[in-house]
Parts: structure tokens; sequence; C-alpha cells
């Protein structure tokens, strides 16, 4: 199984990640609401004011997370499990998936992030590790399938 090294390799970021939210630089970034270590978010899915979001009627999110929720209104303690959702359809359809798919996964990823931006401080610090770890696998999967995309 080749994730296994992969996951082994995130798990022992883990206590780094946790030394990393405990620092006076990182609890300034999170009171300003700017998730502590990711990347830059380029706001990709900007849209004008008074649109409505989508988010319930998106049928790749449904897909996705199993569950017809409108994400602007998920609570903090409905993300770690939509977050769980989502990875395990991710690693279990990942390897029929077009690029059309993956960056379906990604604005979905992106939604799912945007709540968690808004509400993460509601959350222990457990589950805000377990979801960066979601995260990062997410991306991980990601760049292994453009590696071996271009390996083909």
């Amino acid at each position: 199984m080749k994730s296994a090294p992969l996951f082994l390799l995130l798990l022992t970021g883990l206590p780094v990640a946790g030394h990393a939210q405990s620092n006076p630089t990182a609890d300034s970034l999170r009171r300003r609401g700017e998730l502590v270590g990711a990347r830059p978010s380029g706001d990709l899915l900007a849209r004008p004011r008074g649109t409505r979001p989508a988010a319930a009627s998106d049928p790749v999110q449904q897909h996705l997370l199993a569950s017809d929720i409108d994400l602007t209104q998920a609570s903090a303690y409905q993300l770690p499990d939509l977050y769980e959702r989502f990875i395990s359809t991710t690693r279990e359809e990942r390897r029929q998936w077009s690029y059309r798919d993956w960056d379906g996964a990604g604005q979905v990823l992106a939604r799912l992030n945007q709540r968690y931006g808004q509400v993460r401080t509601e959350l222990p610090l457990e589950e805000r590790l377990r979801i960066r770890t979601f995260q990062g696998e997410f991306h991980t999967l990601r760049g292994a399938r453009e590696v071996k995309s271009k390996l083909d």
C-alpha cells in the first residue's frame, strides 16, 4: 500500500503542528481569521455579494459529503465528520477521477475550508489537528495523481 508511507509522514508532523498552533504568532493569526500554516487562499471561489453560495444544491458536494448540507450554516462540531466523509469518498474514488473531478473536489474542499476558517476556534485542538490532517491528505493525493499523470 503506497499511501501508508505518506500517512506516516503526515503523522510525524502532528507534534510540530500542535506546537505551531500554540505559539503567540499563531494565536494572533487565529484571532484575525487566518488559517495557520495554510497556503494563501487566492479566493478562487469569490462571488458577488448577495448571490447564493453553491452549497446545498451542488451535486458534487452532495456526493462527496454524502449530505445535502449548506456549508455556510454548518456548525463547528459538524465539520470533522464532513471532512472525514469528504476524504473517505476521495480515497475510494480517486483512481477513476479525471482532472475535472479533482477540480470539483477542490472546490468542495475550499468551501469546507472557508467554513472551517469561520468556526475553528470553537473546536478543540484535537479536532483541528484531525481536520488539518484531512486537508493535507487531500493535497497529497491530488499531488500524487498529478505526478502519476506526468510519469504516464
